[in-house]
């Protein structure tokens, strides 16, 4: 018998598998997570509604003998998709750079906490613009890929704000640089 592990989490993507299956990425305390939902695709299914990218919801998976298999989502919250427009493509962007960058299942509740607390600052900023890229700058910071500096330390270590979005802004250009460079070094 296999046991049932539960996760907070979040769709980072999906992709039709078979006729009625479909394949998750869900970002997890434990890391990133791919699991085959089964069935899902069918109308009758109970899941569907709870793997659409950029839903956070709670997940019930079961490691299989090669792969996650989702079995149970409860706790659905769209607020990411209901989003307004440019907070929404900021998140998604996010996510898309989370998939590139990690790879595997690496634990790591910090990021977790981060990524979660930036998409609701994207969600709910009114210029997403400056909230990005702080939230970028604490993903690379977290996986390594950032240097440390005094210039970067207020915005890693500090709580979004109005006024740290406000700084950011004005720093844009040093921070974008430092972004970049950091992911040219990736070699992703």
């Amino acid at each position: 018998m296999y046991e049932v592990a539960v996760f907070d989490g979040v769709v980072l993507g999906k992709r039709n598998y078979r006729e009625a299956d479909s394949l998750v990425w869900l970002f997890t305390s434990q890391g990133l997570l791919r699991a085959k939902a089964t069935g899902v695709r069918k109308e009758e299914s109970k899941l569907r509604y709870g793997i659409e990218p950029l839903t956070r919801a709670r997940y019930s998976v079961v490691r299989g003998k090669h792969e996650w298999r989702l079995v149970g989502v409860e706790a659905v919250s769209r607020s990411y998709v209901s989003a307004p427009f440019a907070g929404r493509q900021a998140i998604a962007r996010v996510a898309r750079l989370l998939g590139r960058l990690i790879h595997g299942q690496e634990p790591s509740a910090e990021l977790h906490a981060t990524v979660l607390s930036s998409f609701d600052a994207l969600a709910a900023a009114e210029s997403p613009e400056a909230v990005e890229v702080v939230a970028v700058l604490r993903i690379l910071s977290h996986l390594g890929y950032l240097p440390q500096t005094d210039a970067l330390a207020p915005f890693i270590d500090s709580e979004f704000s109005v006024e740290l979005s406000a700084k950011a802004l004005e720093a844009k250009a040093l921070l974008v640089r430092t972004i970049n460079e950091s992911l040219q070094a990736t070699g992703l």
